[in-house]
């Protein structure tokens, strides 16, 4: 299983069952309503659910029976289950009709029948057991005091609705193994209060967790709020809030930011050491402000550009958090942190990360979907304490009992928005259950969108949100964007000639829609003399690192990638990015040209736009503009007459629904 994505295609996807269409079903009568073909439709389906060895024969006797229609899932029981054994045990066929609440027995035998009726019966006065009086329909008459111990219920007519509720006394054994969960209401208030008290009572075991190892440096508890406002807007004004709302009386209790490296990890020399050994001048703006908050223990959702050092912004505080707990990492049973991202190209570009930093013998292994499975395993059991793993790959090693995340009290969710974007958050939402609720948990994202913001609200803990910029999505503006509006046919001849003028110092991506398409160009630059590499979601493993390699060495001076690169390549001297297909929507632009212009810096990114990204062209000159970059005049008009498209189109419809008809024209790229 992989974690590569590309043109909606995701060797990693969540695992989707079959589901299987009943077949067209021919009505005769085409005048026939939509609800009388519904209740066929719905009959159909029950009898197929219930079909057992009598069905299809003729019957000489039949009787039926009007229920609830949300009883009916308890008579056909889970998979049709009960409603299979009831036409075993009696040789009858039962037909249950959920849309008008009826069931029918047919059968031979008219003792049989009954006592299948009765059987039914019960099964639903069973259903009711758990229902309180709000749940059942106005004026049915119900009075709990007709039950006595035999299960006898008498049921009254219903004045506002159409059937007859009446039940008779049953000689229905409860010891027959006909279970209540075999369909039917359940009560989820019930259920879900059991389970806070089963989950209460499994974590009350663990051990005890240590996450506040901050102390505050004298500089930085000495400053003002003028000072503090001054060191955030310096740092591409950095804002910091509490996300979900506080108490009134509640402080927000944030830390200051820090502007050196000793007033976070003073405490820390051989881990400063590290650091001193990146020789990096000054933490980066979201580095800043993170990790003091890191280190308090806090929950922190991050957003901030790609490559502005959100890596090592959650990465150095994970290591103090595993090495200063209270229980010795040998007698911890497994992993403290577990860092989730949405394709193995980022993982691995973390684990890289990661291995440049040396403190305290901490092992990391880096765990995704088209490697070596085996030696995974094995680099597990032979204890680790910090996990990177992509979701698909992770969730396969917790089923087979190879990794047990129960131990993780650090969790990252890098690139969340992305994991989210791919389908991911089922996957998440599962691996989340096995840890400990207790935990601390960061969040990474260039974006804030509405699902980051439900996960972060669901399994975070009154988390501090830091954002460098603004909330608006923008492009970092150590690039140099180029538009270039042209025909399709244009594209290779471009291509081909931004190459031949290429200096012996340039290095480039070039950016495709399509595996097939990035294929086909590697292929063509080939031949046509030009050393290439390319890379994509369906070329092996060893070939994608070998692909890396190459362009990171500088052996290979041209990748031709799809957007399983637009995220987690950190190659510093790429000096163009060329977007061949422009991508699908802006985000994935704002990533793409942030290949370039990294560690300080400058890069140039070039767009080719056809008329069929029109729709994109006004996203892409607030891009462009907020970046103080040239915005062509083609491009400004391509984005004027998508506008007049759309309010054409708009009136149309309206034309349309007023008179009948015409709304459903369709203008193609030809109004360009």
């Amino acid at each position: 299983m992989s974690d590569w994505e590309d043109d909606e295609e995701y060797d990693d996807k969540p695992q989707v069952s079959n589901v299987k269409s009943f077949p067209k079903r021919s009505y005769g009568d085409n005048r026939r309503s939509d609800d009388s073909r519904r209740r066929d439709r719905d009959s159909c389906i029950n009898r197929n659910s219930g079909r057992g060895s009598t069905y299809g024969r003729s019957f000489q006797g039949k009787e039926s029976l009007y229920v609830r229609p949300e009883s009916i899932g308890r008579i056909v029981g889970r998979a049709g289950s009960t409603i299979q054994r009831l036409q075993l045990d009696f040789n009858v066929r039962i037909d249950a009709d959920k849309s008008r609440g009826k069931v029918t027995v047919l059968g031979d035998d008219k003792g049989k029948i009954n006592d299948a009726l009765n059987r039914i019966r019960q099964i639903v006065d069973e259903g009711h057991d758990g229902n309180n009086q709000s749940q059942r329909p106005h004026g049915s008459g119900y009075n709990r005091s007709d039950r006595n111990n035999q299960g006898y219920r008498s049921y009254g007519r219903d004045d506002d609705n159409p059937f007859d509720y009446h039940y008779l006394k049953t000689s229905y054994d409860r010891n027959e193994n006909y279970s209540a969960n075999q369909g039917g209401i359940i009560d989820w208030k019930a259920e879900n209060k059991k389970a806070e008290l089963a989950r209460a009572e499994r974590w009350s075991k663990r051990p005890p967790l240590t996450k506040d190892f901050y102390v505050e440096h004298t500089e930085v508890a000495n400053m003002d709020k003028d000072d503090v406002d001054q060191i955030r807007l310096q740092n591409n004004n950095t804002t910091v809030s509490r996300v979900f709302e506080q108490k009134n009386d509640e402080p927000d209790n944030i830390p200051n930011p820090i502007w050196k490296f000793e007033q976070c990890f003073g405490q820390y020399p051989d881990l400063l050491a590290e650091v001193a050994k990146q020789q990096f001048k000054k933490p980066s703006p979201i580095q800043a402000q993170a990790w003091p908050i890191l280190l308090k223990g806090e929950d922190l959702i991050g957003i901030a550009q790609t490559g502005t050092g959100k890596t090592l912004a959650f990465l150095l505080p994970a290591l103090v958090h595993i090495e200063y707990q209270s229980i010795p990492r040998s007698e911890r049973g497994g992993p403290n942190v577990l860092i989730l991202a949405p394709t193995r190209e980022l993982a691995l570009q973390i684990e890289k990360e990661t291995n440049k930093y040396s403190f305290r013998g901490i092992k990391a292994v880096c765990i995704y979907g088209g490697g070596n499975r085996r030696d995974q395993i094995q680099h597990v059991e032979q204890g680790v304490e910090v996990i990177i793993c992509t979701p698909g790959r992770l969730n396969d090693l917790i089923q087979a009992k190879v990794i047990d995340v129960t131990t993780v009290t650090y969790l990252v969710l890098d690139e969340a928005d992305r994991m989210l974007d791919m389908g991911f958050e089922p996957q998440i939402r599962k691996i989340l259950l096995d840890i400990r609720p207790d935990r601390q948990t960061i969040m990474t994202s260039a974006t804030w969108p509405p699902g980051v913001r439900r996960l972060a609200q669901s399994y975070m803990s009154n988390p501090i949100q830091v954002c460098v910029g603004s909330l608006d999505l923008a492009a970092t503006h150590s690039v140099r964007q180029v538009v270039e509006v042209v025909e399709e046919g244009e594209k290779y001849d471009m291509i081909k000639s931004f190459v031949k003028s290429m200096r012996s110092d340039d290095k480039i991506i070039v950016f495709c829609g399509k595996k097939v398409r990035a294929d086909d160009l590697s292929s063509d630059l080939t031949l046509a003399g030009y050393l290439c590499q390319a890379i994509h979601g369906s070329r092996d493993q060893a070939d994608r690192e070998q692909a890396i390699a190459d362009i990171t060495s500088g052996e290979v001076k041209i990748l031709i990638a799809t957007d399983v690169a637009s995220r987690g390549l950190d190659i510093d001297d790429v000096t163009h990015v060329i977007n061949y297909d422009f991508p699908r929507n802006i985000e994935e632009y704002v990533h793409r040209i942030g290949r370039t212009g990294r560690a300080g810096r400058t890069g140039t990114s070039i767009s080719y736009v056809t008329r069929s990204d029109w729709g994109l062209a006004a996203e892409l000159i607030k891009i462009l503009e907020e970046a103080g970059q040239d915005v062509p005049d083609n491009l400004r008009d391509m984005a004027d007459r998508f506008n007049k498209m759309k309010g054409r189109r708009s009136d149309e419809n309206m034309r349309g629904r007023r008179g009948g008809g015409g709304g459903n024209r369709s203008y193609g790229h030809r109004n360009y």
